[in-house]
C-alpha cells in the first residue's frame, strides 16, 4: 500500500468522482486510474499537485454534468483505496458540493439509466469503457428500434471537454491509464490511454449497477 503524501514515478492512483441527485437517495461514482509522470517527495508540492488534479476533474465533471445534479466529492487515493489496517495517508477526500454546469433550458433530461459510452483508446489490447450519466437531454437524442442515439453535435461537445481534460492532467504530470488488480496493479495490465472516443449509441444501466456502485465507500 503506497502513501499519497509522496508521488513516486509510475505510481498508479485512483480517482473517484461522486455525484448525487439533490433531495433524493440517488448517487453514483465514476472511477479513473492515473499514472504519475512527475514524481515528488515534498509534501507541500504533492499537496499542490493533488489540488490541481482535483481542479481538473472538477472542471471536466461539472462541464459535462447537468445543473440538476451535484458533483458531491472527489477522492484521490493510492491504487487500493481501503488499506488494512486503516491508513489516512493513503487517500485525500475533497468535498465539492457544486452543481453541474451543463444547462438544458426547457429540454427534459433522459433517465439516469441511459449512459453515454466513452471508449478509452489504448495502443494494445482491449479498449476500456467509461460511462457517464446526466450529461445529455432528450432533444439531443434520437430513439431508434435498436436503442437511443446521441446527436453528433453533443458527441462532439463531450469529446472536446474530454480531450481538454486529458491534455490538462498531462500538463500536471499525470496520465490516464487502464489498470486492474485486487491489492496491486497486475503486471501486464497497465496501459496508457491514448485518447477518448464518445460513442453515439447509449447504454442502459440500472441505478444500482455495480460499475457506478462506489457510493457507499465513504473513506
Amino acid at each position: 500500500m503506497s502513501r499519497i503524501n509522496r508521488l513516486d514515478q509510475d505510481e498508479v492512483l485512483t480517482v473517484r468522482t461522486y455525484k448525487v441527485v439533490p433531495g433524493a437517495q440517488i448517487a453514483w461514482a465514476n472511477t479513473y486510474e492515473l499514472i504519475v509522470d512527475d514524481p515528488s517527495q515534498d509534501v507541500s508540492e504533492v499537496t499542490t499537485k493533488l489540488n490541481n488534479l482535483r481542479n481538473a476533474f472538477v472542471t471536466m465533471e461539472r462541464t459535462l454534468l447537468n445543473v440538476s445534479y451535484t458533483l458531491d466529492r472527489i477522492i484521490i487515493s493510492s491504487y487500493v483505496a481501503d488499506s488494512q489496517p486503516y491508513d489516512p495517508f493513503t487517500f485525500v477526500s475533497y468535498t465539492i458540493s457544486l452543481p453541474g454546469q451543463f444547462t438544458s433550458g426547457s429540454n427534459p433530461l433522459v433517465p439516469l439509466q441511459l449512459c453515454v459510452l466513452v471508449k478509452r483508446l489504448v495502443a494494445f489490447g482491449r479498449q476500456g469503457n467509461l460511462l457517464f450519466r446526466g450529461i445529455v437531454t432528450r432533444n439531443e437524442t434520437t430513439v431508434t428500434p435498436t436503442g437511443t442515439i446521441v446527436s453528433s453535435a453533443r458527441v462532439s461537445a463531450i469529446e472536446t471537454v474530454l480531450n481538454n481534460f486529458l491534455a490538462a492532467i498531462r500538463q500536471l504530470g499525470f496520465d490516464l491509464v487502464m489498470a486492474r488488480g485486487v491489492q496491486q496493479v497486475e503486471v501486464g495490465t497497465l496501459r496508457r490511454v491514448t485518447g477518448l472516443e464518445v460513442k453515439q449509441d447509449m447504454r442502459f444501466k440500472k441505478l444500482n449497477n455495480r460499475y457506478f456502485d462506489r457510493v457507499r465507500n465513504q473513506n
